[in-house]
C-alpha cells in the first residue's frame, strides 16, 4: 500500500465528478497537502495519511500550510485510512491536535469502517463541497 493509504486513487475513483490533482512540491513548498480537488464550485484540498495504530505522522510544515489556507477560507482536509478498514476525515484545523493526539481524542467529520467499497462516498463529497468556513 502506498504512504498514502491509495487515498488519492480511492478518492479519484469514488469521486468521479471531481477535477483531481496530485500535488507533489516537497522541493519547492513544504506542507502542500496531496491532492487538490474542484467540483462544484467548491475547491478544496487533502491531505492523505495512512497508519495502522492510533496516531499519524504531521509535519510543523503540514499544520503551518493547513492554517493559513483555511484563514483565508479555504478548504483543507486530512483523510487518514486506519488499518486499510477505516476512512477518517478532518477538518484541516485538525492537524494541529494531531501531531500530538490519536485520532479517537480528535473529532472528525466522518468516520466509515468496512473498507473503501462500503465508505459512504456521497458523505463524503457533501463534507468536502460545503461552503469553507473560518475555525
Amino acid at each position: 500500500m502506498a504512504t498514502d493509504g491509495n487515498l488519492r486513487r480511492l478518492f479519484r475513483e469514488n469521486l468521479r465528478d471531481f477535477d483531481w490533482l496530485a500535488v507533489e512540491t516537497g522541493l519547492t513548498t513544504r506542507g502542500v497537502p496531496d491532492a487538490n480537488y474542484c467540483c462544484d464550485g467548491a475547491e478544496g484540498w487533502i491531505e492523505a495519511k495512512t497508519t495502522i495504530g492510533w496516531r499519524v505522522a504531521v509535519r510543523p510544515a503540514q499544520v503551518g500550510w493547513a492554517e493559513r489556507r483555511l484563514r483565508c477560507g479555504g478548504r483543507v482536509f486530512v483523510a487518514v485510512r486506519r488499518k486499510r478498514a477505516e476512512l477518517w476525515l478532518f477538518s484541516g484545523w485538525a492537524l494541529r491536535p494531531l501531531t500530538s493526539r490519536r485520532l479517537d481524542t480528535v473529532a472528525p467529520l466522518g468516520c466509515w469502517r468496512g473498507g473503501p467499497s462500503r465508505w459512504d462516498w456521497e458523505e463524503v463529497r457533501q463534507l468536502l463541497t460545503v461552503p469553507a468556513q473560518k475555525g
